[in-house]
């Protein structure tokens, strides 16, 4: 259960940490025809590499430290039978999620684009923000649905 929590969260703060660095680049960064370019990542550029480290070590221990945990493929690994079912349950949760969301997001950015007259940085940060908000939240229900299994298939 510990590599489904760590890599889990471990993922929901990859995402939030390159969500935000992504908003703040389309709102910092521009590209004139002329050739000029400026592309800046700020505080949050650094976080998340610095993330990238600290989790890509913390994932290389827990390999050592689990035998169970195959760093290639993280939550998706399985020590027994059971594990396996249970994965497959939250794995499903996660699927129904995801994609009902991905539907709600596809409906709602553009009609909420145009209700909002909003400009072309905007819809491009609101967009980024939606498929972060997706993917932290996909993350959150194989979490959650792991944990739940976990505990109703003993």
């Amino acid at each position: 259960m510990k590599k489904v929590i760590i890599e889990q969260i471990g993922n929901i703060i990859m995402i939030a940490l390159a969500t935000c660095m992504m908003v703040y680049m389309i709102a910092h960064s521009y590209w004139h025809p002329n050739g000029e370019s400026s592309f800046q990542f700020g505080i949050y550029g650094i976080l998340f590499l610095a993330w990238l480290v600290v989790f890509g070590i913390a994932r290389v221990v827990l390999a050592h430290t689990d035998p169970s945990f195959n760093s290639k493929k993280g939550e998706l690994s399985v020590a027994d039978e059971r594990e396996k079912v249970i994965s497959q349950h939250a794995l499903r949760w996660t699927y129904y999620t995801i994609f009902t969301l991905l539907l709600i997001g596809f409906m709602t950015i553009p009609i909420l684009s145009i209700y909002l007259n909003t400009q072309p940085v905007l819809f491009s940060q609101i967009t980024v923000i939606a498929i972060g908000s997706i993917l932290m939240v996909g993350f959150a229900t194989y979490l959650s649905g792991w944990l739940y299994f976990d505990v109703t298939e003993s």
